[in-house]
């Protein structure tokens, strides 16, 4: 019989060593089962609250679809998952799969094991989220921080006195520094472009951008609205929550009605003084702006779609009708300083449009290069589920056929047995590639793709002349992938490179042949 161990532990805190120790201890188990056959999954370091993320477990029930795993031991179900949905659906999967589920705790698992022990993992990662926060806020009032560090501190290494922060007297001259231009009436820009003219590496170690200065009002986070740095703990300003779909975790702002503040006196780095007057003309600078940037207005038809040539970086809206590299505004970092008009953009990219793409000829090139590939892709279909059909087929031939060896005593059960098992696993494996192929939407017909991309021809510039910036931006984005912007001298125009985009089809992209526009840029 063919078995799978798998082991996992949750914390980098942990040690290696608990791996090979359910390893182990499985391979024991497994010996009194008389399995031999086996093969070993592993995650390390990695939380049991999602099943996403976890390159071991993706292994292994890729091998239980292809039939190469017919019993999996772990010493334990929340090895699996510690979420009930999740631990529900792989017993689920792998039931249909053939393989049973034993565990060293329990033995052969069944449905009362999964909803008894899913429930109790769900409640024991909750009230281990519960006693992780009191913790927490035992500590900020023992005046530590349990987090990350922030600019202008060092994290004193120590088993005892986890979560203390000493001033870094070299950075906290910076953060003095920041402060005082501030409140003199200093630009943010201009405080970030002179630290990296300098070479002074920002709070990521790279180069100092314009968010590490200002960050989020709401979440008060940036250099500027740090509380810490007048000698304030602020704790539980966000939680987070692990979304199902990505097994990310992702932060939520708390109201600040929750937040729980600590006076940290050895923490201060600037006065309170300067701090609340910092704050002051924050909020000035913050107060109704009138322009693009505070009044977001309908979307550009080329927004998010264009880059910098020189960089690389995504071009945005710097002023009302003007957009930049981001990286030169952000960070300095970039040595384009130009601006880009941005109704200067839009013509020259729609007039590109009109005379390379939306032409009779780039039209008749598009749809011909369409229909030769469905061609080919629809061959390329019908050969792999012919082939697929037919190697199902022998395969149940050969089962029907050693089947009635055994019923007619021609060959011994237990000999078979292992045999019978791995054509069985084998045909199960087929018909799983067969369904997954008739379950894919089919290619889309040429003639539907001509009569789209027909209609993106005629709609467009109607869509922009009738001021419909939606339709028109839609239209667009069907049409171009990518707009790169590159410098040229102070009298000459800014050089377009532009990359065609889908023209509007929308079979999903490994089925898609992404058409040509007659090779211009």
């Amino acid at each position: 019989m063919l078995a799978a161990i798998y082991a996992r532990f949750s914390s980098d805190l942990q040690d290696n060593r608990s791996i090979t120790d359910q390893v182990a201890m499985a391979r024991k188990y497994a010996d009194t089962r008389g399995l031999k056959q086996i093969a070993v999954y592993e995650d390390a370091a990695i939380s049991g609250a999602s099943v996403i993320n976890r390159p071991g477990l993706q292994r292994l029930m890729s091998d239980a679809a292809a039939g190469r795993i017919q019993v999996l031991i772990t010493e334990s179900l929340d090895r699996l998952s510690r979420n009930q949905a999740d631990i529900a659906a792989l017993y689920q999967r792998l039931d249909f799969l053939g393989v049973h589920i034993e565990t060293l705790a329990d033995g052969l698992v069944n449905e009362m094991h999964v909803g008894l022990k899913g429930t109790m993992s769900a409640l024991f990662l909750k009230d281990l989220a519960q006693k992780t926060r009191r913790g927490q806020m035992g500590r900020v009032k023992a005046g530590r921080i349990p987090g990350g560090r922030s600019y202008g501190y060092d994290v004193i290494p120590s088993i005892d006195d986890r979560g203390r922060r000493v001033i870094n007297q070299k950075e906290a001259a910076i953060v003095r520094r920041i402060y005082a231009e501030y409140v003199a009436g200093k630009g943010t820009m201009g405080i970030v472009k002179a630290l990296n003219q300098e070479g002074e590496p920002g709070p990521s170690g790279g180069p100092w951008n314009l968010s590490a200065l200002v960050g989020s009002q709401q979440r008060r986070n940036g250099l500027l609205n740090n509380e810490l740095y007048k000698g304030t703990i602020v704790y539980n300003r966000q939680h987070f929550r692990k979304d199902p779909a990505t097994g990310k975790r992702v932060s939520r702002a708390n109201p600040e009605s929750e937040w729980q503040r600590q006076d940290a006196p050895d923490l201060r780095i600037v006065d309170e003084d300067i701090w609340q007057k910092a704050q002051l003309v924050r909020a000035k600078r913050s107060g109704p702006v009138k322009g693009i940037n505070k009044q977001r207005g309908p979307k550009r038809l080329l927004s998010g779609l264009v880059y910098c040539g020189c960089c690389g970086a995504k071009y945005n809206v710097a002023t009302q009708n003007f957009m930049r590299c981001s990286a030169r505004t952000n960070s300095g970092t970039c040595m384009d300083s130009r601006l880009m008009r941005v109704d200067e953009l839009e013509r020259r990219v729609l007039s590109a449009l009109e005379t390379r793409v939306l032409t009779e000829k780039a039209f008749d090139e598009a749809v011909d290069a369409y229909e030769a590939e469905f061609i080919r892709a629809q061959g390329d279909r019908g050969a792999t589920a012919s082939k697929l059909e037919a190697e199902r087929a022998d395969t149940q031939r050969k089962l029907d056929r050693l089947l009635r060896m055994v019923e007619d005593g021609h060959a011994d059960p237990a000999v078979a047995g292992p045999r019978l098992n791995e054509l069985s696993a084998k045909k199960r494996d087929l018909t799983s590639q067969l369904s997954v192929r008739q379950d894919v939407a089919p290619i889309i017909a040429p003639g539907d793709s001509a009569t789209k991309y027909r209609k993106h021809v005629e709609n467009l510039r109607l869509r922009v002349d009738d001021g419909n910036p939606e339709e028109a931006t839609a239209i667009v984005r069907g049409l171009v992938r990518r707009v790169t912007i590159t410098p040229a001298e102070a009298d000459e125009p800014q050089a377009l490179e532009i990359e065609a985009g889908s023209l509007g089809t929308t079979t999903p992209a490994d089925q898609y042949c992404n058409i040509g526009c007659g090779g211009w840029i």
